[in-house]
């Protein structure tokens, strides 16, 4: 790979949470990538984020329209991606956003369109799909170690959050089919290798609308793959893959911190034995190594790869829109 001329200049644009635990280290990882600043609607926050992170301070409006800066990390609510992408976008922007990218496949379609029509990446930062585990299930389930891969069965939950938390404010299309549940979806897709025929999904809202926890079925051309997720849960971060020969689990599946190595079990059974085999996996940074892809694709200007993320946002949001279709109406939705 050719040496890039200048480092790729990187603006968080909001305070979140994941921007301080996780994003704002990844970032500082890359040797390619300086991260400049950070925006806020208000000002203040921006300045005491920035001093704890030494950090220029911005607003959004003024950190979208640095000339200096290549893309736009965004880690805002579910319901203000659309708005801020699309400004991020008219502003020559590449940008970053964290899942759920928005709340609907026409948003979806929409924050795509703009982004194609100025040849700009958007990208939609499930960072599961670069942690190493999953290329060993992969390999596993390719080699035919667990024979003919029938049923994925994720589950993705958690304890209850305090009450006024975002994750709960349905004006910004908060909710766990979003929030958890799309890590379910993104990853049944990836093992499965297909997309969903069909979907039958069942949510349970809250006094606000806001859906708190639910279940899918994925019908493929080839198996299924079911799911559990919530935010009333005791904890729980894992998958599996049931086959005719054989299967394989995960022990921490979507948030792996950092440090973690964790252990891929695969199960066989020869009509003889039951044999269990354990297979350690590397620890691995998921955030800095998708964080990478994206800043590399950017600087080498990468369009194939740029039609792959829409792509990919398109696909994800399409199995979405339907699960919330079967819920509304409670049915089952052909794709």
């Amino acid at each position: 790979m050719r040496p890039f001329m200048r480092k790729t200049r990187v603006g968080i644009l909001g305070c979140a949470n994941i921007a301080e635990k996780y994003a704002i280290a990844a970032f500082r990882s890359l040797p390619q990538v300086e991260l400049v600043a950070i925006g806020s609607r208000k000002k203040a926050k921006a300045e005491e984020w920035a001093a704890r992170h030494r950090l220029e301070a911005e607003t959004y409006d003024s950190l979208i329209a640095r000339k200096d800066i290549d893309i736009m990390y965004s880690p805002l609510p579910v319901g203000l991606q659309e708005e801020w992408t699309l400004k991020a976008a008219a502003a020559g922007k590449h940008v970053v956003c964290e899942k759920s990218i928005t709340y609907s496949l026409q948003s979806a379609e929409r924050m795509v369109d703009a982004f194609k029509k100025n040849g700009l990446a958007l990208y939609e930062n499930f960072v599961p799909e670069f942690h190493p585990q999953h290329a060993q299930v992969l390999a596993l389930i390719n080699k035919q170690k667990i024979g003919i891969p029938h049923v994925w069965n994720g589950a993705y939950g958690f304890p209850p959050f305090p009450k006024g938390d975002i994750r709960f404010r349905a004006e910004l299309r908060g909710g766990a089919l979003n929030d958890c549940g799309c890590y379910t979806v993104f990853m049944a897709r990836k093992i499965m290798q297909q997309e969903p025929v069909a979907v039958t999904c069942a949510l349970s809202n809250d006094e606000a609308e806001v859906d708190v926890k639910g279940s899918a079925l994925l019908e493929f051309e080839n198996g299924e793959a079911l799911m559990s997720f919530g935010f009333d849960h005791l904890y729980q971060n894992t998958y599996s893959v049931w086959g005719s020969k054989g299967m394989v689990r995960t022990n921490r599946a979507f948030a792996v911190p950092p440090s973690m190595a964790p252990t891929v079990e695969l199960i066989t059974n020869d009509g003889r034995e039951e044999k269990c085999d354990m297979i350690d996996v590397p620890a691995a940074n998921q955030f800095a190594l998708s964080f990478d892809f994206f800043c590399k694709a950017v600087a080498t200007n990468e369009r194939g790869q740029f039609e792959d993320m829409y792509e990919r946002i398109l696909h994800q949001a399409s199995v979405l829109e339907a699960m919330r279709v079967s819920a509304r109406e409670r049915r089952r939705v052909e794709l």
